[in-house]
């Protein structure tokens, strides 16, 4: 009788993970597809472009093809915030000169033109929180002003750097306390849908405390969804506020665009570092993103300075990488994904468990289920295992494994899509679907049967696994065994 089981695969070699955001170049099954297949793990919908029609297409496609391709992908829906911005310009276009004088203002009425001499504000009143001396940035930075002095509801500024201004572009008051909600009435509208379609995380966007990533969370519960939040540090605010975001939150994302023009931007590597070191501490997924490989947007090589910033953001300990105009709207996108794969692959081969340092500076809420992750981690290491396993239902003893940054192959095998589809963030966690069952040895042997039909495992080889299953309490591990494979 010919046996039609399919052949298993060799171990994944790449453990930090891909997010590429979908756009013109890349919104096709077929291209979607690819993009899979090249590498990428997590697909990001860009919230701030698009209609619902659209992105309900797109993500219709990336469920179809995961499917095809039984392989678990995540949906990132990332909301676009309470973007700052200018009217439109009467020209569309106006050149602003070195050393001129610029008047700012509140626009009169919405949508009135902002002209080379009057620049106007949409939603913000700049002379309610601008002052002398402070700095005002247009067009992400390019053009720079500085704020001279208060006269009535006009800020007159002096412009330090000119160039052309386009209609409705960006603008920022790094310096400035401006309080604005994180979450817009096009955000709760976007919100509402993601819920509805079931996408996997929501990023929100200007994440200035704890208490807004607390209120999108209440919203979410309202409307019966369980969808995760992934808090962007992009403003300098959040800074102040980085230990209790991200006690908060159930990732973070280093939004390096925005953030780059809240702070000086010699200070990014520093601060990099230091949000991927947070988010390690308490066991959440770190996304690093803009501009990985902002030259192959057009471009079918990345620059050596970048190649270089990707790998020091993966021996940081980052958990994924992300693309945005790459695969959005560049010209390469498939080739963007495989270098990122690539090079993300090599760095890798730099890094050195040290589990005693990560649990020095562990922040854990969940002191039992984490110091069974971390003695999972240090076994595996000591007797050498082929792999670790963590039989789970919500994906958590995987996430707290992925903490520890193992060396060996981590499988996380659960029985719920949703679990299997969120531990596609995971650093080096490789999802596995398993049968519910209701004893632990069904537990453990349904976990390794699915994993050897799928992945080559040496016979006689040994395992790490955790587990602990209980219907009655979701997420706990209570159980650490050491398996041969058969």
């Amino acid at each position: 009788m010919t046996n039609h089981l399919p052949k298993p695969r060799p171990l994944p070699t790449r453990k930090t993970k891909i997010v590429a955001t979908v756009g013109p170049s890349t919104r096709s099954p077929e291209m979607i597809r690819e993009l899979i297949l090249a590498g990428v793990n997590v697909f990001r919908l860009n919230f701030s472009h698009g209609t619902h029609e659209q992105h309900l297409e797109v993500f219709r496609s990336i469920r179809e093809q995961a499917k095809e391709l039984d392989q678990q992908v995540a949906i990132l829906q990332d909301l676009a915030g309470p973007k700052i911005r200018i009217t439109p310009i009467e020209e569309e276009r106006a050149t602003i000169y070195d050393m001129g004088t610029i008047r700012l203002c509140a626009a009169p009425r919405p949508g009135e033109p902002s002209t080379a001499d009057t620049i106007y504000v949409e939603e913000l009143k700049p002379h309610t929180f601008l002052e002398p001396g402070q700095p005002i940035l247009l067009a992400d930075g390019v053009i720079m002003l500085e704020a001279k002095s208060i006269e009535g509801e006009v800020v007159i500024c002096e412009v330090i750097k000119g160039g052309r201004l386009r209609s409705r572009v960006g603008i920022a008051f790094p310096d400035s306390a401006i309080d604005l909600r994180a979450t817009t009435s096009k955000d709760l509208e976007d919100v509402t849908w993601g819920i509805k379609h079931g996408v996997d995380y929501v990023a929100i966007s200007f994440v200035q405390s704890a208490h807004d990533v607390h209120n999108l969370r209440d919203i979410i519960k309202k409307q019966g969804g369980h969808t995760k939040i992934i808090s962007k540090i992009e403003r300098k605010k959040a800074l102040d506020h980085l230990e209790e975001i991200v006690a908060a939150s159930d990732g973070i994302m280093v939004a390096r665009g925005d953030l780059g023009l809240e702070v000086p931007l010699e200070q990014l590597p520093r601060l990099q570092k230091n949000l991927i070191d947070r988010a390690n501490a308490h066991g959440i997924p770190v996304i690093v993103a803009t501009q990985m490989l902002a030259s192959m947007v057009t471009s079918v090589r990345p620059t050596r300075a970048e190649v270089t910033d990707v790998a020091n953001a993966v021996t940081c300990g980052t958990d994924a990488v992300m693309l945005s105009d790459e695969t959005a709207i560049g010209e390469h996108p498939l080739e963007s994904v495989r270098y990122l794969a690539a090079i993300a692959k090599e760095a890798e081969r730099s890094l050195e468990f040290d589990p005693e340092s990560v649990q020095r500076r562990s922040c854990s809420v969940n002191p039992v289920p984490d110091a069974i992750a971390y003695a999972a981690t240090a076994a595996s290491e000591k007797i050498d295992a082929t792999a670790i396993i963590a039989c789970t239902e919500t994906g958590t003893s995987a996430r707290l494994l992925s903490k520890y940054r193992p060396k060996k192959v981590l499988f996380g095998a659960s029985p719920k899509d949703t679990s299997l589809r969120r531990m596609a963030l995971y650093r080096g966690v490789i999802p596995v679907r398993v049968e519910a069952v209701l004893s632990h040895h069904q537990e453990v042997e349904g976990a390794l049967d699915a994993i050897k039909q799928s992945y080559e495992l040496a016979t006689g080889s040994l395992a790490v696994v955790i587990s602990g299953l209980s219907v009655s309490q979701p997420g706990s591990t209570s159980i650490v065994e050491i398996v041969s494979i058969k």
